[in-house]
């Protein structure tokens, strides 16, 4: 094994390249926190937003709103999100919610959090696969719960059922919940359906709430599919919050508007006994587009997949020949690679060496848990350019 930690190589000097310096001018300029955490030196390739506009149906129904000044009450619009995400769900995955059991939230952890509060006591476990999106141990720990962690299997990230049954029965105290980051979040795992059927029946067997945050679920590449889990059986439904957003796959995250569907009758019934503001609202330029995303977005949804696909498969050829000390399984959804460097000996955290070495911003592997140690994660939604001057950054220093 190589150490880098103190010789990293030169990086060379870069040729002009006019279709980066466009993409560059062009995201620089926009005002999220992708473009504007770090210094105008380093390509941001960590945080989940994708750097291509959202659907022209989308686009169009925001500018209608803006073209007509149209800010007052609106009502009707989070009304008919319900129904029109039910049959969104209906089209894309052979699933068919129940809308009267949808509740319209502004962020898929606001409903985690909910679920989490309302399902279970403080002192209870709360399952995790791990490594898992960072905020969800914050979501279990800030509200006096417990993670109890269970790792995937390293490599091939699938799940291992006598394992999650080991962690439920800890016996460090009851485990009263799982949250679910089905399609996976940072390893890209579209979980299987006899996984889903073996965790609906570990829940089913130890009375789980089951919180599942399915919000990368129309980002899945041919090969794999994704399927609700409150689909796998009615006794799943009656057990699962499930939490999804247009946000990733039409990169609307700054409209804040997402859905939770509310199996369980008892916590369908303590969130409709809550003080009827205490969770806020949703502004109706995220209703407007998450209905236009849902009802004429298809299309365009459909080609953005073609082109991620294209992009993890570059990432993946060009990890495969160009960084050979360097393991990544080929995600099947999502556009996040989850890359093992820990062959390169730059720590437990590569991300903050290749932010020194390399100016290249990647997803903290540590963050995600301890099984994200020596991991980064990288973000390839963005243009060809871009990735290809980040991937080169990292090659030199690496090298």
């Amino acid at each position: 094994m190589t150490d880098h930690t103190h010789t990293p190589a030169r990086t060379p000097a870069r040729t002009p390249d006019p279709a980066l310096d466009a993409d560059l001018a062009r995201l620089r300029a926009l005002t999220g926190v992708k473009w504007n955490r770090y210094g105008d030196d380093v390509l941001p390739c960590w945080v989940a937003d994708m750097d291509m506009p959202t659907a022209p149906s989308v686009t169009s129904a925001l500018r209608h709103l803006v073209d007509r000044a149209d800010f007052g009450y609106n009502f009707g619009a989070l009304a008919e999100l319900p129904e029109v995400w039910a049959q969104w769900q209906v089209s894309r995955h052979g699933w068919t919610p129940e809308p009267s059991r949808v509740r319209v939230l502004c962020d898929v952890l606001q409903g985690v959090d909910l679920a989490l509060w309302l399902g279970t006591r403080p002192g209870d476990g709360v399952v995790l696969l791990t490594p898992v999106y960072p905020p969800f141990f914050a979501c279990v720990e800030s509200i006096g719960r417990r993670v109890v962690d269970c790792p995937l299997e390293p490599g091939t990230w699938r799940l291992d059922v006598e394992r999650l049954e080991s962690c439920v029965s800890d016996g460090d105290g009851p485990v009263t919940a799982i949250v679910l980051c089905s399609p996976h979040n940072p390893t890209g795992r579209v979980f299987t359906r006899a996984e889903l059927e073996a965790i609906a029946d570990v829940a089913q067997r130890h009375d789980l709430l089951v919180i599942s945050d399915e919000i990368w679920g129309d980002l899945v590449y041919p090969g794999a599919r994704h399927i609700p889990f409150a689909s796998v059986s009615p006794q799943a439904a009656s057990r699962t919050v499930t939490l999804v957003s247009a946000s990733k796959p039409f990169n609307l995250a700054g409209l804040r508007c997402a859905v939770a569907h509310i199996g369980p009758d008892v916590l369908a019934d303590k969130v409709a006994a809550l003080p009827s503001h205490l969770l806020g609202g949703v502004g109706s330029p995220g209703a407007v587009a998450s209905r236009a995303a849902w009802t004429e977005g298809g299309g365009w949804l459909d080609a953005t997949v073609a082109f991620l696909r294209q992009q993890r498969d570059h990432v993946a050829a060009r990890v495969a020949a160009e960084l050979p000390a360097a393991r990544m399984a080929v995600p099947e959804a999502t556009y996040l690679a989850w890359i093992d460097f820990s062959g390169y000996g730059v720590g437990d955290d590569p991300s903050a060496w290749l932010l020194e070495h390399a100016k290249v911003a990647l997803g903290v592997g540590p963050e995600f848990g301890e099984h994200g140690r020596g991991f980064a994660r990288l973000n390839f939604a963005t243009t060809r350019p871009v990735l290809d001057a980040a991937l080169d950054r990292i090659v030199a220093a690496l090298g």
